[in-house]
């Protein structure tokens, strides 16, 4: 077996390595960032945050009706 570097590692490989290898893509370079620091968020995840919220919001009213009777309000 011989030992040959490919185009985009620099490892020694052998030819069969090589061919099995050979459609496996190179990884894509990250873009680089545009101008803008403002990076877009999607609606979804407020809309996210406020179903969270109100079902927060509304296990708490449920659950102060539930035990309006027994929360000693008297109490200091």
């Amino acid at each position: 077996m011989t030992c040959l570097p490919t185009a985009n590692d620099k490892r020694l490989t052998t030819s069969a390595q090589k061919s099995y290898n050979i459609r496996v893509n190179s990884p894509m370079p990250s873009r680089p960032a545009t101008g803008s620091n403002h990076q877009h968020r999607h609606s979804i995840y407020s809309a996210e945050a406020t179903g969270l919220l109100l079902m927060a919001v509304l296990l708490l009213i449920l659950t102060i009706i539930r035990y309006w009777r027994y929360i000693p309000w008297s109490a200091r």
